[in-house]
């Protein structure tokens, strides 16, 4: 049980800390003039989308539920704090892995520059809701509100 805790612990880092670096790239890109640069802020919020947020959402999902099993929890009455993190951070993992891969495609398959930076706001601001939905999250674990 510890390690599917560690495991959970270090995947709500990396998935936080994901979304944080890919904000902080979108910030970097808007000022930057030139073509390239665009293209590799692109390119690195598709690695990082892939490889790391959206495994990251999973897995703090399943060691979620695979902690739940294990305690025995799963259809029982629950302390508010432990629900929350149960429902609405479920649903923020499911919805990050979700939205961040939908609009990456999208991304991805824009036709022009004007649209292209459109989408790249659109999934700045849904990087930056999840990135809010993961901090109240643990605020409302580390409360145990």
């Amino acid at each position: 049980m510890r390690w599917l805790l560690f495991l959970h612990i270090v995947s709500v880092a990396f998935w936080l800390g994901g979304s944080a670096t890919l904000y902080v790239l979108y910030r970097k890109s808007v000022h930057v003039a030139s073509e390239d640069g665009a293209a590799v802020a692109y390119d690195t919020a598709r690695s990082v989308i892939r490889g790391i947020l959206n495994p990251a959402a999973i897995l703090v999902l399943l060691t979620g539920i695979g902690m739940m099993m294990q305690l025995g929890l799963v259809g029982q009455s629950k302390p508010f704090w432990l629900d929350f993190m149960e429902q609405f951070g479920g649903t923020v993992a499911l919805a990050s892995a979700a939205l961040l891969t939908w609009q990456m495609r999208r991304l991805s398959g824009a036709a022009s520059a004007t649209e292209r930076a459109r989408r790249w706001r659109t999934l700045n601001q849904t990087l930056a809701w999840i990135g809010a939905g993961v901090a109240v999250t643990i605020l409302v674990v580390a409360l145990r509100l």
